[in-house]
């Protein structure tokens, strides 16, 4: 794979021809991925998947505990044996810093191609399949979170302590400082929000699209939520996307986290692309709803003008919203982790 940031379609990744190349280090064909040696274990796996084909690199020690050899495979998604190939580098030679810098040859190759998803067990994060929008690069954490507290008699969710340790990537960060009502009719002011509203585009709405309406309005484009629905129907979006796009953020389960962290490398493999179908059909999901709306968001001026000159009354909450937001939070809590 070339280290830029398309997929390529190469046998060999490009992480096993710079160790290849340098002349000291000899690639053997080998039959397969699992190692044949005894008392040998894994030290670090690199699993990566795109388009074109699936790459897993793993770092074995011997009997010492010391590295001592490479298993590299590279095989096309769709199983065709006539591309698959797997090889062996013996690394038992090499200075420690030379053997860290052949294994991160391969890490630096696979996160530079962003149209792939890598595991990696060293640090125990995956990358490529983000909470919330598809294009971001923050590595979400495999440690396999507690069931979601259920429910009692009232339909209700018991309080928990909070674990920052077990929660996953941020979404959205949010100022945690406690505001005064006064900052907060400041900050949705009728005359700024008509400037906010005047310069929006479509891009805007789609970075908040992974959050409740509420939020995406108040915390995120600092609008009124009345504002962001208007703006919404007029350009063929009549229901926010939160809850489709939570719920495929939720197939990434338990199960599947174990699927790859398990001792199974095969399994672990079939984990991670299933992680990167997930990927694909959020992107899908996405261009479905930015497809469908117009490039120049519509009824800007209607919305304008609708917002008095003046920011007397302001209606920062209303019941609607805070049921919907009561709604969506009812169903988070009852979503599996």
């Amino acid at each position: 794979m070339a280290a830029t940031g398309r997929s390529s379609s190469s046998n060999v990744p490009s992480g096993a021809r710079a160790a290849a190349g340098s002349g000291k280090l000899a690639m053997v064909a080998v039959g397969s991925i699992e190692c044949l040696k005894k008392r040998c274990r894994q030290l670090r796996v690199l699993i990566h998947v795109n388009d074109h084909r699936k790459a897993v690199v793993v770092l074995h020690a011997s009997e010492d505990g010391k590295p001592d050899h490479v298993l590299v495979q590279n095989v096309s998604p769709k199983g065709d044996a006539s591309v698959q190939s797997t090889y062996r580098i013996d690394v038992s030679g090499e200075t420690p810093e030379s053997q860290t810098e052949i294994f991160n040859d391969w890490y630096t190759s696979f996160r530079m191609d962003t149209t792939g998803v890598l595991y990696d067990s060293d640090q125990n994060v995956i990358y490529g399949v983000p909470r919330g929008h598809p294009g971001g690069d923050v590595p979400r954490s495999l440690a396999i979170l507690p069931p979601a507290p259920k429910k009692n008699h009232r339909g209700k969710a018991p309080a928990a302590e909070s674990n920052s340790s077990l929660v996953d990537e941020p979404v959205l960060l949010v100022q945690t400082d406690q505001t005064t009502s006064t900052e907060k009719r400041n900050k949705f002011t009728f005359p700024d929000q008509r400037k906010r509203v005047k310069t929006m585009t479509k891009k805007d709405l789609e970075s908040y699209f992974h959050i409740t309406q509420k939020s995406a309005a108040h915390i995120g484009l600092s609008i009124g939520t009345t504002a962001l629905k208007n703006l919404c129907r007029a350009n063929d979006l009549p229901r926010w996307p939160y809850r489709q796009i939570a719920s495929l953020d939720n197939k990434f389960n338990n199960n599947l986290k174990k699927l790859i962290t398990g001792w199974n490398l095969g399994k672990a493999v079939q984990g991670v692309a299933k992680a990167f179908e997930l990927r694909k059909e959020k992107e899908q999901f996405y261009q479905k709803i930015m497809s469908s709306m117009p490039e120049q968001l519509q009824g800007i001026d209607e919305i304008v003008h609708s917002l008095p000159e003046a920011d007397d009354d302001i209606d920062i909450e209303d019941d609607e919203d805070n049921n919907e937001v009561m709604e969506d939070n009812n169903d988070e809590n009852s979503d599996e982790n």
